[in-house]
């Protein structure tokens, strides 16, 4: 791990892509210039080179999770069965 004082990137070090801050996670191994990175959420590893990452500070808020967009879900019980008439509201789809 390195410290506060520098910029060095190594292992144990919690960093972030300068560019798409949305990948971000912990550096698990080196090669040269080459930084493995254990993601977050997906645990996907991944490689950058050291200067397409910055430290991420403790102190730092990470972006939050996507949220399930409620807005457009219809909820259906297939276990049910459905009786379909003229009358029956179904919001153009039948």
């Amino acid at each position: 791990m390195s410290c506060e004082c520098c910029d060095y990137i190594g292992i144990g070090d919690i960093v972030e892509h300068k560019m798409n801050t949305n990948v971000f996670g912990i550096v698990i191994a080196e090669a040269g210039s080459i930084r493995s990175i254990r993601t977050s959420p997906t645990l996907a590893v991944m490689n950058f080179h050291e200067w397409e990452l910055r430290h991420v500070t403790s102190g730092e808020h990470q972006p939050p999770a996507k949220e399930d967009d409620e807005t457009n879900v219809v909820r259906v019980d297939f276990n049910k069965g459905q009786v379909l008439t003229a009358e029956t509201p179904t919001e153009g789809v039948a």
